[in-house]
C-alpha cells in the first residue's frame, strides 16, 4: 500500500527510507506523469533532502527502475500465486483477470507510464520479459495439460490474451497470419461457449 507523504522528517532503517522514496516517486507518475517528474519534486513528496535520495540512487533513471522492479514484482507475485492456487482452469483465468482488473488504474497504469518513457524502455525491457515470460510459460502449460493445443500455439494464445504485443510476439509475416488464425479461432470459441452458456436462457425469457 502506497503511504501518504509527510512534511515531517522521521528516522528510518534504510530499507524503510528507500520504500518511502518509491512511494513518493510512485504518487507522483500516477498523479503527474512522467514529463515533469525529478529528483527535486520526488525529495519534497517524500519529505527528504535530494541529497538523501541520490546517497540510495545514482539518478532519477535508475530511482524509477527500481520502482518498476518493486511493482512488476508485487503484480508478478499477485499472479503467480493465483496461477499456483488448485482450481480448475477456467477459475485460474478469471483470478488473472480479476487481477489485472482491480489493478488497472493502479500497478498496471504507473508500468504502462513507465515503460512509455523513452529513456526507461530498454532498461526496463529485461524485467518486463521475465515476468511475463513465467506467466505464459505457466499458462501455456496448463493450457497443454487441459486442451489438445501445441505448445507453440498455446503461447502464442495466452500472450494475445493477456495483450503482451508485438514485442512477444513473432514478426514475420507468415507468423502475424497465425497469430490472426489464432485470434480469430479463440474469438470464435469464445462465441460458441457463450452461446452454450447464455444461448438458451435467452430463448426462455
Amino acid at each position: 500500500m502506497v503511504k501518504k507523504a509527510t512534511n515531517r522528517r522521521r528516522r528510518l532503517a534504510p530499507d524503510q527510507r528507500i520504500e518511502e522514496i518509491l512511494d513518493a516517486a510512485y504518487r507522483l507518475v500516477q498523479n503527474e506523469g512522467m514529463s515533469t517528474l525529478t529528483m527535486n519534486k520526488i525529495a519534497l513528496e517524500a519529505g527528504s533532502s535530494k541529497a538523501l535520495l541520490y546517497s540510495y540512487f545514482p539518478n532519477l533513471p535508475g530511482l524509477l527502475q527500481k520502482l518498476y522492479e518493486r511493482e512488476h514484482k508485487q503484480l508478478q507475485a499477485l499472479h503467480l500465486e493465483a496461477l499456483n492456487t488448485p482450481y480448475e482452469f477456467e477459475e485460474m483465468v478469471r483470478l488473472t483477470a480479476k487481477i489485472d482488473r482491480q489493478n488497472h488504474f493502479g500497478r498496471l497504469l504507473l508500468l504502462n507510464r513507465l515503460e512509455a518513457d523513452a529513456s526507461l524502455r530498454k532498461v526496463l525491457a529485461k524485467t518486463d520479459r521475465q515476468g511475463r515470460s513465467d506467466v505464459v510459460n505457466f499458462l501455456s502449460k496448463e493450457i497443454t495439460d487441459n486442451f489438445d493445443v501445441p505448445g507453440d500455439i498455446a503461447a502464442d494464445a495466452v500472450k494475445l490474451a493477456l495483450h503482451y504485443g508485438e514485442k512477444d510476439l513473432l514478426r514475420s509475416v507468415e507468423d502475424q497470419l497465425k497469430q490472426d488464425e489464432i485470434w480469430g479461432a479463440m474469438m470464435v470459441g469464445a462465441m460458441q461457449e457463450l452461446e452454450k452458456r447464455y444461448g438458451n436462457r435467452r430463448n426462455k425469457q
